[in-house]
């Protein structure tokens, strides 16, 4: 009896080390896999990052569509008629003038304060802040 009961431990060992082997080696592969997919994972961060960054870029360098632009001179058409009727009549012969005057003051500002060299060139997510600009305008400010 001890001889087959020797035998059968003698495989049951057998076939739980083989057991443990090929459990290793499952985890190895395994191991491998996580190992790929963490990779992978931060390659897609890395890249998803990089087209963020470029997206912005190309976001901070679009100026001003045309219907902006027609909002913008419309808004300093009515800011150099305000600060104009704030002053004189439009029946004094200084009231055209000075129309003019403070229109061109008002677009040599507003480049002056984007950096750039025509009005349009304003890019469109300074838009809301070249508004603001305009409407807030006072001419003592610069003089």
């Amino acid at each position: 009896m001890t001889l087959i009961n020797h035998n059968q431990q003698s495989d049951y060992m057998t076939l739980v080390e083989k057991q443990l082997q090929l459990t290793e080696s499952q985890g190895v592969a395994i191991r491998g896999l996580w190992d790929g997919m963490k990779q992978m994972q931060q390659d897609v961060n890395e890249k998803v990052e990089e087209v963020q960054m470029m997206v912005q870029e190309v976001r901070d360098s679009v100026t001003l569509t045309d219907a902006e632009c027609y909002q913008l001179q419309d808004a300093v058409r009515i800011r150099s008629i305000t600060l104009t009727r704030d002053r004189y009549k439009e029946t004094d012969g200084k009231y055209n003038e000075t129309v003019g005057k403070y229109r061109r003051m008002i677009w040599s500002k507003l480049k002056v304060l984007f950096s750039v060299a025509k009005y349009s060139h304003i890019r469109r997510i300074d838009f809301d802040d070249s508004i603001y600009f305009v409407k807030d305008f006072r001419p003592e400010d610069y003089i």
